[in-house]
């Protein structure tokens, strides 16, 4: 056992020289500021069609601060409801599918408020980072206009001000 301790007494300084370095890293304070990743001008998609890209661009995120998806906000024209469109999102940075297959807008948005609110946020990733929805319309009559809007915050850090 005074062998253990021996070894412990000498690794901890080492440990505890690492983790004050990096410990700036970890707990480096930063503010929320309200942002919106909005489709800038309402896409119709046409009757019947499957697997619709929106606008890559209005998607992009190149800002300098990371971007944390709350929620999704959908409407659609007045002729039409959440039942008559499905949903597919995809994250750019990272390769990584939302989800596995569209799915309907109804199923994902709840209580009818047109926001499909997400039980952790998704983090956009700065410089580069974007998101390329798709849109299927499942009215083989008619066409649909859509807008699809990322709600959330821009993770700012704010500078540490050290007492000298």
């Amino acid at each position: 056992m005074p062998d253990v301790v021996d070894a412990l007494n000498q690794i901890l300084p080492l440990a505890k020289s690492a983790l004050d370095r990096v410990q700036p890293l970890l707990t480096q304070p930063f503010r929320r500021q309200p942002y919106v990743i909005p489709l800038v001008q309402s896409a119709v998609i046409g009757a019947g069609l499957t697997n619709q890209p929106l606008q890559s661009s209005d998607f992009s995120h190149a800002l300098e601060w990371d971007f944390e998806v709350h929620y999704v906000k959908f409407s659609q024209d007045i002729a039409h409801t959440t039942r008559d469109w499905r949903f597919f999102v995809r994250d750019l940075i990272v390769a990584q599918d939302l989800m596995k297959a569209s799915a309907m807008v109804s199923t994902l948005a709840w209580d009818n408020t047109g926001a499909w609110e997400l039980e952790y946020p998704w983090i956009v990733p700065k410089k580069g980072g974007g998101l390329q929805p798709y849109v299927d319309n499942l009215d083989t009559v008619n066409p649909i206009t859509v807008d699809v809007a990322f709600v959330g915050y821009l993770l700012m850090p704010v500078p540490v001000r050290r007492s000298t």
